[in-house]
C-alpha cells in the first residue's frame, strides 16, 4: 500500500518570498555598517603598525586619535576614506637621506642633545662651534603592513553582519 504524502508551497513559498525580502531591504544598511566596522579596524591596524614601525607620539599628531589617522564615512555612504597625515605617507615612502641638525631647528636640535650617540656634536652645535652635523634618516614602511593585517579581517566583518541580517529577517 503506498503512501501519499501531500506537501503544500504556497504558504512556506509566500513566507520564504517574503523573508528574502526582508533580508534584501536589510543588505544595503549592514553594508554600511560593516564598512565602518571595518574602517575602526583598519584606522587600529594602521596606528599599531606605525608604532610598529617606531614612529613616536613625540614626533608630531600621527598617532592622535582624532587627527593623525582617521577613517571617516558619511552617515549612509557607502564609501569611506582613511585619512592620514602626509608626513605619515613621507615617512612611509622616503628615500634614505641625511637630515641636518642645526640651531634653527630647534626641536630636532632638542631630540638629538637626548640621544647618547648625539648628544656631543648637539652640544657642540647649540654652543656654535659647529655649524651643523647630518643624521641619516631610513623610512619607515608601516602603510602596507597595516592594510594587510586589516585586509584578513574583512571578510569576517562582512559575514557577521550579513548572518545577522539573515537572522533578524
Amino acid at each position: 500500500m503506498a503512501k501519499v504524502i501531500v506537501i503544500n508551497t504556497e504558504g512556506d513559498l509566500i513566507k520564504g518570498v517574503r523573508t528574502l525580502n526582508r533580508v534584501k531591504t536589510r543588505l544595503p544598511k549592514m553594508t554600511i555598517e560593516a564598512s565602518r566596522r571595518w574602517g575602526r579596524i583598519l584606522e587600529k591596524n594602521m596606528r599599531r603598525s606605525a608604532r610598529n614601525a617606531g614612529i613616536k607620539d613625540f614626533t608630531g599628531t600621527l598617532l592622535n586619535t582624532e587627527r593623525g589617522i582617521d577613517w571617516r564615512q558619511g552617515k549612509n555612504s557607502k564609501t569611506g576614506y582613511l585619512f592620514m597625515r602626509l608626513y605619515g605617507i613621507y615617512l612611509d615612502s622616503m628615500r634614505p637621506h641625511p637630515v641636518y641638525v642645526t640651531r634653527r631647528r630647534t626641536r630636532l636640535l632638542a631630540w638629538a642633545k637626548s640621544k647618547p650617540m648625539f648628544r656631543e656634536r648637539a652640544a657642540r652645535v647649540e654652543e656654535g662651534r659647529q655649524s651643523k652635523f647630518a643624521i641619516y634618516v631610513k623610512p619607515h614602511p608601516f602603510i602596507a603592513a597595516g592594510y594587510r593585517k586589516a585586509r584578513t579581517k574583512l571578510r569576517p566583518v562582512l559575514k557577521r553582519l550579513a548572518a545577522r541580517a539573515v537572522a533578524t529577517a
